[in-house]
């Protein structure tokens, strides 16, 4: 029976086991993510977030209620500090330092960001908060990372070349970590991809012409946007069109 069981489970396996290594680099650039998203917000910090900006709080009686930090702390300084811990703390996430605690300080207060001016967030903001809450349960200091470099130092007596160069104790199963929140983060973007291009049933997209739409918005265009929109023509606009689709609604197979 119980060999019955590990042949069904077997195939399934690698949706849960994700490689240390892989989530050192992955925390590397979530890290970054979340500095950049932090620090972007910095020359609006007292516009938006803080009590005497244009965004008024939230009545306390309004149905509506969200989890945030800077709705009890919201004087100009308090929202400096609050500012300021978090780009410091995302710093460390990037670093690997005291990553738990890092990675739960930054993603406190970035939430609390989203949450406090609601209508000046998008989709890709909500989606950065699931990531936080998923990543929290992965071993993001595990690898490259100054808390593996230190658990190292503690653990293995390298005090000569010899042991220097034996890595007998570092085989690929070391690595190798099992959990349902790595199968949660796999479903999480291939949900996203899968029910957008779902979503996108209209006849611009039917007919193969959302792509040269699209670069018709001025207030989404990036300068090369601006440099190659009149290049755009039916053929690459098809072609980029229907990619998107098919390349949307195959993720989840992808993944």
């Amino acid at each position: 029976m119980n060999n019955t069981l590990i042949k069904i489970i077997s195939p399934f396996k690698s949706w849960v086991t994700v490689d240390t290594r892989i989530l050192g680099i992955y925390r590397i650039f979530f890290g970054l993510l979340v500095f950049a998203d932090i620090f972007r917000r910095w020359e609006t910090r007292h516009i938006f977030y803080s009590a005497k900006g244009v965004y008024p709080m939230t009545p306390p009686s309004s149905t509506y209620k969200s989890f945030s930090l800077m709705h009890t702390f919201n004087s100009s300084w308090e929202i400096d500090v609050l500012f300021i811990i978090g780009l410091f703390f995302s710093i460390l996430l990037i670093l690997g330092y005291k990553t738990k605690l890092s990675h739960f300080i930054a993603g406190v207060i970035l939430i609390s960001m989203h949450n406090r001016v609601v209508l000046v967030e998008n989709a890709g903001d909500f989606v950065l908060n699931c990531m936080i809450v998923w990543s929290f349960f992965l071993p993001l200091g595990a690898a490259i990372s100054l808390d593996s470099l230190k658990r190292s130092l503690h653990s293995l007596n390298e005090y000569n070349t010899e042991a220097l160069n034996n890595r007998s104790e570092h085989s690929y199963h070391d690595y190798k970590y099992c959990t349902i929140a790595y199968f949660a983060i796999l479903f999480q973007i291939a949900a996203i991809y899968f029910f957008t291009g779902l979503n996108k049933n209209g006849a611009d997209w039917m007919s193969g012409t959302a792509v040269h739409y699209m670069y018709q918005l001025d207030t989404f265009l990036t300068p090369f946007g601006f440099f190659i929109r009149n290049y755009v023509g039916v053929l690459f606009s098809k072609v980029a069109t229907y990619g998107t689709l098919a390349l949307e609604l195959t993720v989840p197979i992808l993944l």
